[in-house]
């Protein structure tokens, strides 16, 4: 099988059994399971088609057959890359969540941008101890306008609910 370009863009961040890549074309669907397993109420294909065109798609696959087992959705906004879907059909214990942060952090210092972005729309006890160990602290959304003043943390309305006065935030 020849290699594919940019195969190795996130080499060494996914756990044994994984790796990461940018999504490939025809893995909608596969896609799009993921998340309904996470997510049940999930959008219909068209839009979730719309949705993963407007942002970047960090894949998690497995090594063995290649398919799909996570996916991380990010985009960028002024200073800021947002993380704002994380889907992941794997058996419990597999680090896959902060591989896939990782990925998405790693590009966004390739982007040169100053900081990454999760809403924080949940309260996951879980999740808040990965996000304090890969380095994300909460923030008020007004503190990161702030520290960003030549370009407010703009677009946040439109990738995802930040209702919530609080973001984590991993400064670059």
């Amino acid at each position: 099988m020849a290699k594919k370009p940019g195969r190795k863009a996130f080499k060494g961040l996914a756990p044994k059994g994984y790796r990461i890549r940018m999504m490939e074309p025809g893995e909608a669907e596969a896609l799009l399971a993921i998340r309904r397993k996470a997510r049940p109420a999930a959008p219909a294909l068209p839009e979730f088609i719309r949705f993963l065109l407007s942002h970047e798609i960090f894949v998690l696959a497995s090594k063995r057959d290649g398919r799909p087992v996570g996916f991380a959705a990010a985009q960028e906004h002024g200073d800021v890359y947002w993380l704002v879907v994380h889907c992941i059909s794997t058996p419990p214990g597999a680090p896959v969540g902060e591989a896939l942060i990782a990925a998405v952090t790693q590009r966004a210092r390739w982007f040169g941008l100053l900081t990454v972005g999760i809403p924080a729309t949940v309260d996951n006890p879980r999740n808040a101890a990965s996000n304090e160990r890969d380095g994300f602290v909460t923030v008020s959304r007004k503190e990161l306008e702030d520290r960003l003043p030549h370009r407010k943390a703009t677009g946040a309305s439109e990738v995802g609910d930040l209702d919530t006065p609080m973001i984590w935030v991993k400064w670059l």
